[in-house]
């Protein structure tokens, strides 16, 4: 099985009234991503994948933008390793 990391999709209030959309991965490393939104920012959903391209793939079709695409081939690589232990570890503490 591959490994998989959850990100969580949130909406940032924006002055207008707009909600941005953003991503980010859960646990300790999103956690500077997640101080930097408005106290009222809502978390929408999470999604889970394997790499970058799987989890931006299924973010895209979420937000109906299209196909996604990426010039990088580090983008396909598996997460690491240590980055599934820092967010399991996380998981089973909270």
């Amino acid at each position: 099985m591959k490994n998989e990391l959850v990100h969580e999709i949130w909406l940032d209030p924006e002055p207008d009234g707009q909600m941005l959309p953003g991503l980010c991965l859960a646990g300790p490393m999103g956690a500077e991503f997640r101080s930097l939104l408005a106290e009222d920012a809502v978390k929408a959903g999470e999604i889970t994948g394997h790499s970058h391209f799987d989890v931006m793939t299924k973010y895209w079709s979420l937000q109906g933008w299209g196909e996604y695409q990426t010039e990088h081939r580090q983008d396909h690589e598996p997460y690491p390793d240590e980055w599934v232990l820092i967010q399991r570890t996380y998981f089973e503490s909270v």
